[in-house]
């Protein structure tokens, strides 16, 4: 049982977009990403909710009916199945917390690494 901090452990990642798996309960996955100047498109999670828990920074989560603006230190559960996109136009620190195998290339625009 180790105390993980999650800013420095975002400081350490070594590049943007750069999804990094810090812990696991049960079957899931708790991961930081630092992004910047990146949308992703619409898409929905059919099989688990997404936490996005905001480290440092600020971002927006955009749903088909409204705009949720996130500032450090909030966080934001999309249910499973919600179509939702990221809107990152300053540099965040995001925990996504997520079922194991709900992040794939395809919603992540492309730059997650499958190591769960």
């Amino acid at each position: 049982m180790d105390v993980l901090n999650l800013k420095k452990l975002g400081e350490a990642i070594p590049q943007l977009y750069r999804y990094e798996t810090i812990a696991r309960a049960n079957d899931h996955t708790f991961t930081l990403v630092r992004v910047k100047d990146r949308t992703l498109d619409f898409h929905s999670h059919p099989e688990s909710d997404e936490v996005f828990f905001i480290v440092s920074g600020s971002m927006q989560l955009e749903f088909r009916d409204k705009i949720v603006r996130l500032n450090e230190g909030e966080m934001c559960v999309v249910p499973k199945g919600v179509e939702h996109r990221p809107v990152c136009t300053e540099e965040v620190l995001c925990l996504l917390i997520k079922k194991a195998g709900t992040l794939t290339p395809d919603n992540t625009g492309g730059t997650y690494r499958d190591d769960e």
